[in-house]
């Protein structure tokens, strides 16, 4: 599994690299095997200073926003809503270890009609962490915090998940499709499936499934993990603001072994073991809820046969937005073109005929 310690951002596992069925981009070895020059790490020459931000940033972070929990299969998930309940409802579903915060700066846009919310994965951020999990308790989750936070009462409300969010979000339309009013991809990697066997993006490392827990390390000051910060896949960025501050809301005071306080990051180290995903139809062809995809034009995963077959099953089916200048990590490359191609799809999307 993937265990390396001083990385932060989104990243799961192994990602399927798209050229062909069955085969996989393992994430771990890739990284591994990285030079050290070739990291790219955005905040390192800031030393630990908060970079300067934009007031839209400024105003959407500080955005008034109710703070709940639900209990689901013995874990406290956490997470975050916006806007008045009774309005159509949207959830915004994090990547690999990120957190809700990563959506923040840009669900205030969304609430001014509708009723959002941003959850913490179990695992991840502020929820609780597990001694297994499986891609079917997440849908569990998922659909707690749409009861919960009331996203159900304008109707049925619609799922916005990137990367491993996204396997969360079609997962959850593959089972309970038909409570959901659409569900947008956000540049999540999607192979070409078996015409017997469906998807399967991702397969646990069964060979360390009874290896010791990882221990995460500890850092004395806040400034170094921050420094430090990345993203996985490793890429640009431009926008530092944001960075630093889903860096900063990734990390959590923990106690140091001799003593005093230090900063770790959130996310469960080991989540991952015994850890499938895997669909058991091609889901553009039969999903149980309208589905449209965003991704990111200088994403890894914007390429080859798998970006073909997505971009062949959506003609007539799906919205295909192809973000300019973006990365994997596109809400963050071009925040405010992010803000509008959703607003702009959700103003003409879905589709619906008759009452």
């Amino acid at each position: 599994m993937w265990r390396k310690k001083n990385i932060c951002g989104d990243g799961w596992l192994r990602y399927q690299d798209g050229l062909s069925p069955g085969k996989h981009y393992d994430m771990a070895s890739n990284e591994k095997n990285r030079k050290k020059d070739d990291l790219i790490r955005p905040l390192a020459h800031l030393a630990g200073a908060k970079p300067p931000a934009p007031q839209w940033f400024e105003r959407a972070i500080s955005a008034a926003s109710q703070e709940g929990s639900v209990k689901v299969s013995g874990a406290n998930i956490r997470y975050s809503a916006w806007g008045k309940p009774g309005g159509r409802g949207l959830l915004f579903v994090h990547g690999g270890r990120a957190h809700r915060n990563w959506w923040r700066p840009f669900a205030p846009f969304f609430a001014e009609n509708r009723r959002v919310a941003a959850l913490d994965l179990s695992g991840m951020g502020d929820s609780d962490w597990r001694d297994q999990y499986s891609l079917d308790c997440l849908v569990d989750e998922l659909f707690a915090v749409i009861d919960k936070a009331g996203l159900a009462e304008g109707g049925r409300p619609t799922i916005v998940g990137h990367s491993f969010g996204g396997w969360v979000t079609l997962a959850a339309v593959e089972r309970e499709g038909d409570r959901l009013g659409g569900a947008v991809v956000i540049d999540s990697p999607l192979g070409v499936p078996d015409p017997d066997e469906g998807y399967s993006v991702v397969r646990a490392n069964r060979e360390k499934t009874t290896a010791k827990a990882t221990t995460m390390r500890v850092y004395k000051t806040i400034e170094e993990p921050v420094a430090r910060f990345r993203l996985l896949p490793n890429q640009p960025a431009e926008h530092l603001f944001l960075l630093d501050y889903i860096a900063r809301q990734g990390l959590r005071r923990t106690p140091m072994e001799d003593g005093g306080e230090g900063w770790t990051w959130k996310f469960d180290p080991d989540k991952g073991k015994n850890f499938d995903i895997q669909f058991e139809r091609d889901l553009l062809r039969a999903a149980r809820c309208p589905l449209a995809f965003i991704y990111g034009e200088k994403s890894m995963f914007a390429q080859g046969d798998s970006l073909n077959h997505l971009r062949d099953q959506a003609r007539g089916r799906s919205p295909f937005i192809m973000m300019p200048e973006a990365h994997h990590h596109l809400m963050l490359d071009q925040p405010m073109a992010f803000i509008s191609a959703l607003r702009t799809l959700f103003s003409c999307w879905p589709v619906r005929v008759g009452g």
